[in-house]
C-alpha cells in the first residue's frame, strides 16, 4: 500500500478528493472562489482549505485507524448542537469530513488567565454530560469503548504481544519491561474498581482536550464548541483531564499541585458532584490518569497500524511509554 504521506501528497488523491468536495458544494448550491489549499500534515490526518462564496470550508481525511470521527462527529452534531460543528457532508468509507470554519481557536488569544481553562473543561462536562444517555447511538457510529474495568485484561494482552515482536521493532518491549508492567496489574485493578466505586457512567472522553481544539464562542455566553475527536473513545470521563493537565504544566511552567490548575480542575469536578461530594471525586483523578494514558496509548496503536517504518521508529517509542508510566502519580491534589 502507498505511504498514507505519498497518497495524500500524490495529484490522484487530490482528484478524487476535490471530485467530492465539488458535488458536496452543488448539493449545497455553494460555490469554490479560489484554489484548495492543503496545510502541513503528519501520518494521522491531513485537511484541505476550501474557499466558497459562503465562507471558508475545512475538508479532513483520519488515518484509516481513525476512520470513524467522520460520523462520530456527524452523530454528536445532532445530538449536542450546542457543543460540536455539524459537517456539511461526511464520507465514513473513507474517512472524509467536509465543515463549515467557525474562526479561530481560543489557544490563539494567549491567555494565561486560569479562568479560560476553567470554561473549556465546564463547558466539556457539559458535553459528556449529555452524551451518557446515547451509548447506543454512539457506537453505531463506531466510537469504541475502552471500559477501566477490562484494562488489566487489555494491558496483559498487548504485553504479550509487545514481547513476541522482533527484538529490533519499534514497539518491541523486553523481558524486564514485562515484568515491570505485568507487576502493576494489580494496582491497575484497584484503580478501576475505585473509579467504580464513585459510580459515573462512561461518556465520550476527548482523549486530546485543549483550547486549541475549542473555538472562540461569539458570546461571553455562548456554549464553546469542540473539535478533533479521531482520538476520542467511550471511556471515565474523568480521564479526559489529563491532556489540559500537561498543558497548563508545559504552558505555565508549573506543578500539578499549582493553585490555579487545581481550581480547574475544580471547575471540571464540580459537574460530577451529583455522583458523589467534590472531596471524593479529588481523590478519583489519580486513577483516572492511569486509563487517561492507556487511553492516548490505545489511540496510538490503531494509528501505528498504519505508519510506514519511519513514523513507527518516531512515535513507537512515545506509545510504549504511556505503558511504562501508567500509574506515575500527577499530585494535582
Amino acid at each position: 500500500m502507498t505511504e498514507l504521506v505519498d497518497r495524500w501528497a500524490g495529484a490522484e488523491w487530490r482528484a478524487e478528493a476535490q471530485a467530492w468536495i465539488g458535488v458536496v458544494l452543488d448539493s449545497y448550491g455553494l460555490k469554490q472562489n479560489g484554489p484548495t489549499e492543503q496545510p502541513p500534515f503528519k501520518f494521522w490526518s491531513t485537511q484541505l482549505v476550501v474557499p466558497t462564496d459562503h465562507g471558508k470550508l475545512w475538508f479532513k481525511e483520519n488515518n484509516p485507524g481513525q476512520f470513524s470521527e467522520a460520523l462520530v462527529v456527524s452523530t454528536m452534531a445532532e445530538l449536542v448542537p450546542e457543543h460540536v460543528v455539524m459537517p456539511l457532508a461526511v464520507e465514513p468509507e473513507r474517512g472524509w469530513m467536509l465543515s463549515p470554519d467557525h474562526g479561530a481557536t481560543l489557544a490563539t488569544l494567549k491567555s494565561t488567565d486560569y479562568s479560560l481553562w476553567s470554561r473549556v473543561v465546564s463547558d466539556f462536562a457539559d458535553l459528556q454530560l449529555q452524551l451518557i444517555p446515547h451509548e447506543e447511538k454512539l457506537f453505531q457510529a463506531g466510537l469504541f469503548t475502552l471500559d477501566p474495568a477490562s484494562a488489566a485484561n487489555r494491558v496483559e494482552n498487548q504485553l504479550k504481544m509487545h514481547a513476541m515482536m522482533p527484538a529490533d521493532h519499534p514497539i518491541h518491549l523486553g523481558p524486564e519491561a514485562i515484568a515491570s508492567i505485568t507487576a502493576e496489574l494489580p494496582e491497575i485493578s484497584a484503580a478501576a474498581d475505585a473509579l467504580a466505586s464513585v459510580g459515573i457512567p462512561l461518556t465520550l472522553e476527548h482523549n486530546d482536550l485543549h483550547h486549541n481544539n475549542a473555538f472562540i464562542p461569539g458570546t461571553s455566553t455562548e456554549p464553546l464548541k469542540f473539535f478533533d475527536f479521531a482520538d476520542s473513545f467511550r471511556a471515565h470521563p474523568l480521564s479526559s483531564m489529563m491532556v489540559p493537565l500537561n498543558v497548563m504544566m508545559e504552558e505555565w511552567r508549573a506543578p500539578a499541585n499549582d493553585p490555579r490548575i487545581r481550581r480547574v480542575m475544580n471547575a471540571y469536578l464540580e459537574h460530577w458532584t451529583q455522583y458523589a461530594p467534590i472531596g471524593e471525586l479529588r481523590l478519583m483523578l489519580e486513577p483516572a490518569m492511569c486509563f487517561a494514558r492507556l487511553n492516548r496509548y490505545a489511540s496510538w496503536m490503531r494509528l501505528l497500524q498504519q505508519a510506514d517504518e519511519r513514523n513507527l521508529r518516531r512515535y513507537g517509542p512515545r506509545m510504549l511509554d504511556k505503558l511504562r508510566n501508567l500509574l506515575t502519580p500527577l499530585g494535582v491534589f
